[in-house]
């Protein structure tokens, strides 16, 4: 395991600033975000009654546990708090995520089928195995390029554009050849393996197109180029308190030529089962519990942060700063007791306790603008403070006595303002903060497709009842004053 034990040097292809990587260690970027996503392997070994459970004389990673009942599910979200706190809910896409989808893939395979060459449904099982058995790091890749969304993805590759998205070059009786990209893969250059698979949004003729299949990050052909890092090292953690920490170097995805064994295929040449796979493998239900979960963390911390603000530079007494913190604590419980709804109000299915969906999906398009909300109070919060903070080096100089008179305080001082105030910049005005609240508006789908899809699936049962009663007393009235007339 590479991820486990911090040695990357398996031959993966990485590629940082424009050099390939040789030594991950001596990356800063890399080094820092590894120790954090190794806290995940770290707490299994701490508090194994939280973090892991026993099966067939073993113990596994409590996030690969199938869940029968709310319970269950309830035990899965504290660990996945846990594991999401330790970066203040800033990783997105750390083990237990896919983890997540992993733990039921097993109850669902069979709705992947069998092909003319392979099992698909035995393969994901066996896969899902390995994973679990190794506790392996798996990164998803399910983004195309956004090349020309006017165009399908076979039209796409008639007009020469290979690297639109993963398409199938050749296939063989022992596998098939790909060839293509994906983007936005977050966390993937410090993986083990890679879930390759799409969004729901292809054609009918983009059969080529219609894969699901797993690769080890360290596969010839397999290319990971990382965005530009937000980590500002030539500065201190007090002067970036986030940025130098967990910055979590989403990756644009390149395959050439790469041959994947039908083993390790689980869609192939289907848009069909394809544009299915996320949410038949029960990939979405599951990992959505997870991702919903850091989300609270995330909008935890930050509405901690505005609160200390308003309290440390003495706002409190201001009717209209209680009110915004009002309702940035209002929101918190909402989103946290729609959680919580979901998991007491799921449902059986396949063998698996599935949370609800739709309150799930609730969370997921409430947090981006609850996330905003609370970014704008700190903001407003900090007002000029927050733009015009010292380098903390000017601390250590010849002007050290007087910043601390001009920015100390009976509330606080000056080290502390100084701190506060950064980080509250780093969340939400840097590149880093900037990127986190992108992340947020962006990683669980258009939220206007969310509200779409919710209002038509929503049960109105009860209350279409009582709507149907109410109409039958008025209708009745109505004749009535009719008639009598």
């Amino acid at each position: 395991m590479t991820t486990k034990n911090g040695d990357l040097r398996d031959g993966r292809l990485v590629y940082f600033e424009g050099k390939k990587v040789e030594d991950f260690s001596s990356i800063r970027v890399f080094a820092d975000t590894l120790k954090v996503i190794q806290r995940y392997y770290e707490l299994q070994e701490e508090e194994p009654e939280v973090f892991t459970y026993e099966e067939g004389g073993k113990r596994y990673s409590r996030t690969f546990f199938t869940p029968k009942n709310a319970n269950d599910l309830a035990m899965k979200r504290k660990a996945y708090a846990r594991i999401a706190s330790v970066s203040y809910g800033m990783l997105g896409r750390t083990p237990d995520f896919i983890n997540a989808g992993v733990a039921i893939l097993e109850n669902y395979a069979e709705n992947l089928g069998v092909g003319e060459y392979t099992n698909f449904a035995e393969n994901i099982k066996n896969w899902a195995k390995m994973v679990k058995e190794e506790d392996l790091f798996v990164s998803h890749a399910l983004q195309n390029p956004q090349v020309d969304r006017s165009k399908t993805m076979n039209q796409l590759l008639k007009e020469g554009h290979e690297f639109a998205g993963v398409w199938v070059k050749e296939s063989y009786r022992d596998g098939i050849v790909v060839q293509g990209a994906k983007m936005v893969n977050t966390l993937a250059p410090l993986a083990d393996e890679l879930l390759v698979f799409n969004v729901p949004n292809l054609s009918p003729e983009d059969n080529k197109f219609g894969l699901a299949f797993s690769v080890p990050l360290a596969t010839k052909g397999v290319k990971v180029m990382t965005r530009k890092s937000s980590a500002k090292y030539d500065y201190s953690v007090a002067d970036y308190p986030l940025s130098n920490r967990f910055d979590e170097l989403d990756a644009f995805l390149i395959f050439e030529d790469v041959f994947i064994p039908w083993e390790r295929v689980f869609v192939f040449g289907s848009a069909k089962k394809s544009n299915q796979f996320f949410e038949k493998s029960g990939l979405f239900m599951h990992t959505a519990h997870q991702d919903e979960v850091r989300g609270v963390v995330k909008l935890e911390f930050v509405t901690a942060l505005a609160k200390r603000i308003a309290i440390s530079l003495g706002l409190t007494d201001f009717l209209r700063v209680q009110e915004m913190l009002g309702k940035l604590t209002r929101n918190l419980e909402l989103v946290r007791g729609t959680l919580h709804f979901a998991e007491v109000s799921g449902h059986e299915e396949f063998g698996v306790f599935t949370p609800n969906m739709q309150s799930l999906l609730a969370v997921r398009d409430s947090l981006p603008e609850m996330y905003d909300e609370v970014l704008s109070a700190i903001q407003e919060f900090s007002a000029g403070s927050i733009v015009g903070v010292p380098d903390v080096r000017d601390f250590a100089g010849e002007n050290a006595d007087s910043l601390e008179n001009a920015l100390s305080s009976p509330l606080l001082s000056a080290k502390e303002r100084t701190i506060l105030l950064n980080l509250a910049w780093d969340v939400t005005g840097e590149s880093f903060g900037q990127r986190q609240r992108a992340y947020e508006h962006l990683h669980g789908g258009n939220t206007m497709w969310i509200k779409v899809e919710h209002w038509q699936h929503e049960d109105l049962s009860f209350g279409e009842k009582m709507l149907k009663d109410a109409l039958n007393v008025a209708r009745t009235a109505f004749d009535e004053e009719v008639k009598g007339k």
